[in-house]
């Protein structure tokens, strides 16, 4: 009796690993995006907070000291 609920067990854990695996992969997809995304963010961020720095500059040198 045993052996018969093993071998029903067995397809079930290979089904419920396979979907695991699946859901694993489409987690590492979704995860990898973002961290490409954050990485764009971050590069945009950077080259903004440098414009900013040389318009900011720009304006300290243009203005007239008192």
């Amino acid at each position: 009796m045993e052996q018969n609920q093993q071998i029903n067990i067995n397809p079930f854990i290979q089904n419920e690993m396979g979907r695991l695996n699946y859901e694993n992969i489409l987690l590492k997809a979704r995860l990898d995006y973002a961290t490409k995304m954050n990485q764009e963010l971050l590069q945009k961020v950077q080259e903004l907070e440098e414009k900013l720095i040389d318009s900011k500059e720009a304006n300290d040198t243009a203005e007239p000291k008192n």
